[in-house]
């Protein structure tokens, strides 16, 4: 889990996750836990505010719960304070839902790798020796369009042979399906 966290927020992520987990309560806000951090570290080298003074800002604490719920790893819930009128966060986890997340991230990794290998495998590409930048690469209408010359050089494109990448996707695609994902 700390990998996964670390992932998504940095090794902020992981202090975290760590103390949504460990909140005594269901729920806890993002204030108390950037207090409960600072406590964490107080006395070690760690620092997540370099350029500043304070060691860990509540902003930086805030844009790492967020990350978390964009991952569907925490939820919050607001209540209005009445005397103030600011809205007060409190967090907790969906670290259970973790198995069925990874497996989500997994699915959408093997679309993609079966996109990019049905692209390539459909498509001819050409590039030009002599330019510096040899990662741009044009497939054949393209290619056609500038008659098969450089539009920066002026020097005629060569097929590419990308059998190397095709290779290399279908490896990545064999790797993945025998990936096995579980949370013990």
């Amino acid at each position: 889990m700390k990998s996964f966290l670390y992932i998504i927020a940095g090794e902020i992520g992981i202090y975290v996750g760590m103390e949504l987990l460990n909140s005594e309560s269901k729920d806890i806000t993002d204030e108390d836990i950037t207090v409960n951090i600072k406590q964490q570290i107080e006395g070690t080298e760690i620092d997540f505010e370099p350029d500043d003074t304070e060691v860990l800002k509540l902003n930086s604490v805030r844009k790492t719960l967020y990350k978390l719920y964009s991952e569907k790893l925490a939820k919050f819930r607001r209540i209005r304070d009445k005397s103030t009128g600011w809205f007060i966060y409190y967090w907790w986890h969906e670290f259970d839902l973790l198995e069925e997340i990874l497996i989500e991230k997994k699915k959408l990794v093997d679309n993609k790798l079966r996109e990019r290998l049905d692209f390539e495998e459909k498509n001819y590409f050409f590039f030009c020796k002599t330019c510096q930048n040899i990662n741009i690469k044009y497939n054949f209408d393209e290619a056609f369009e500038l008659n098969f010359k450089c539009p920066d050089c002026g020097s005629p494109l060569e097929a590419q042979d990308n059998q190397k990448i095709i290779e290399f996707l279908k490896n990545k695609i064999v790797l993945n399906q025998n990936l096995k994902i579980s949370i013990d």
